[in-house]
């Protein structure tokens, strides 16, 4: 308990600022549906992390994102905890913290945990976790792994070779302790089945999603160099802990700066291998699970983003204990001479008291590391929440935030405006505007762009091509997006935003008035 609770507190210190976060993008899609804006998911295709997670919270939370963004952190630390308590199971308590640690604060799952819609990766591993905690078990109970698993491949496709990995771990355990793990049924025959079944649904199509080869495919498939550049991406972002400077260092891209250090650490992870020390710890089933829940996404020809690594992560704390066990374990007592007491008898220092000793000093370590850790993972998330766009000063680099800043502060500004019921809203770039008037007003300027600008794609992009705004102000029954005034109906207003989000409402004669006024000039 106390260490699931240290574990929590190193949480909720390195990505509590998500709970100053509100939604973004596809966030509003689940708020929209429960609106009735939007049809419910009707697929398969993640329905527990899209559709049943909204039907279980949106009656409790509505539409704050504050506690959603709790469920998620705390997940987060549950699966933490999860983590701890099955690798206590076979490597000393202290080695576990120190795994648990280095999963809980890591800062590569920051957009896993600070944006709501990546909450599929966070609900696929606690399920997952859970099948494996079942599935050790040797009771009537480890059948249960049957459903748990299922709601994991239907948070996330990304854990459908799980019953594998699980393969694996048993055989494992049977090695390390026959009379654990032994148990010879058909469990992983039916998690093999059912997670063959769902693949082969998804392949299909039967999902609504296209999966293949070819260019036009929603999640293309290429098993040339994309493939290889991916993993060696994944890898180096699992050890680079500390994130070193580099270009690409917080984009979600492939990085070819790190993938020496990828290469570095499947070459020292081979030889490693060759150690008893940790084949006994489970140091090959930790990497074939790491690969086997890495597989699914390591073909993707156009998505490489850090919140796929959530579920792997898990997998590379386990040989991170595994090192962290066997560097602590305890070696044979030497004999110590003895002291002599004032009456001149002499007394043997006891191998339990050195023994206690060793505990404790053990415990200060994996304390202090966790400690760092924590520290290590708080630094970088602040980092890259605040990290600016050079390139539009005033914009985040991160688009999640970014993009919920956008969105709030474009809301805001509707509904200070105490809008009135069924009115049709125009987004207009205030930029955009200024320039057209300057150019109605002869200034010589150059025509203005003929298709959206980054910043009109983002703020669009923010509230979800406008559901984010009729799911949070109800009164609003239409949202459109403009190049330029569109003609006018008696229920039109105008929302005139800054690249920041912040926006102003217009009538039609206002926002005439507005573009014949000494504003234009200033931008």
């Amino acid at each position: 308990m106390l260490v699931a609770s240290a574990l929590a507190i190193a949480v909720f210190f390195v990505f509590g600022g998500a709970l100053g976060l509100y939604f973004a993008q596809e966030d509003f899609r689940g708020l929209a549906v429960a609106k009735g804006l939007l049809p419910r998911h009707a697929s398969l295709w993640r329905y527990v992390s899209v559709q049943g997670f909204m039907d279980l919270f949106y009656p409790l939370f509505g539409t704050h994102p504050k506690p959603y963004h709790f469920v998620s952190i705390a997940l987060h630390a549950a699966n933490a905890a999860l983590l701890f308590s099955l690798l206590a199971r076979r490597l000393a308590p202290v080695a576990a913290m120190v795994a648990a640690g280095f999963f809980a604060a890591h800062p590569v799952l920051f957009t896993a945990i600070y944006w709501q819609s990546a909450r599929s990766d966070i609900l696929a591993t606690t399920f997952g976790l859970c099948t494996v905690v079942l599935a050790l078990r040797r009771g009537r109970e480890r059948w249960l792994a049957v459903p748990s698993f299922a709601l994991a491949v239907l948070s996330k496709e990304s854990v459908v070779f799980l019953p594998l990995a699980l393969w694996l771990i048993r055989r494992w355990a049977r090695k390390a302790d026959p009379g654990d793990g032994a148990i010879r049924d058909l469990l992983i025959p039916a998690l093999c089945l059912l997670s063959g079944g769902y693949g082969l649904y998804l392949l299909l199509g039967k999902a609504g999603i296209t999966v293949g080869t070819g260019p036009n495919a929603a999640y293309a498939l290429d098993f040339g160099m994309p493939l290889l550049q991916n993993l060696m991406t994944y890898v180096g972002w699992t050890i680079d802990v500390t994130m070193r400077p580099s270009a690409l260092g917080f984009v979600d891209v492939r990085n070819p700066d790190i993938f020496g250090l990828a290469i570095g650490s499947l070459i020292a992870w081979g030889v490693a291998a060759l150690l008893p020390g940790l084949r006994t710890r489970g140091w090959l089933a930790a990497g074939a699970t790491f690969l086997l829940l890495l597989v699914p996404v390591l073909p993707l020809r156009n998505h490489t983003y850090h919140y796929f690594l959530y579920a792997p992560l898990a997998a590379a704390s386990w040989c991170l204990g595994a090192v962290v066990d066997l560097a602590m374990a305890p070696r044979a007592p030497r004999r110590t001479k003895g002291s002599r007491r004032p009456g001149g008898e002499r007394t043997e220092g006891t191998v339990s008291e050195k023994v206690a000793r060793g505990k404790f000093a053990a415990w200060l370590v994996a304390g202090a590391c966790l400690v760092l850790l924590t520290w290590n993972g708080a630094r970088l998330v602040r980092r890259m929440e605040t990290r600016p766009l050079v390139a539009l000063p005033g914009l985040r680099g991160d688009p999640i935030v970014d993009r919920s800043i956008i969105a709030r502060n474009a809301l805001d500004g509707l509904q200070g405006a105490q809008l009135p019921q069924g009115v049709e809203i125009t987004f207009l770039f205030r930029d955009r505007l200024a320039l057209l008037a300057r150019i109605a007003l002869g200034s010589g300027e150059a025509p203005a762009p003929g298709e959206e600008v980054y910043v009109e794609r983002n703020l669009r992009t923010a509230v979800f091509d406008g559901y984010g705004v009729r799911a949070m102000i109800p009164q609003v029954a239409k949202v459109a997006f403009a190049l330029e005034p569109p003609p006018a109906s008696s229920r039109s207003l105008y929302a005139v935003y800054a690249p920041t989000g912040e926006t102003e409402v217009f009538s039609r004669v206002g926002l005439d008035s507005l573009m014949r006024s000494p504003w234009v000039n200033q931008w």
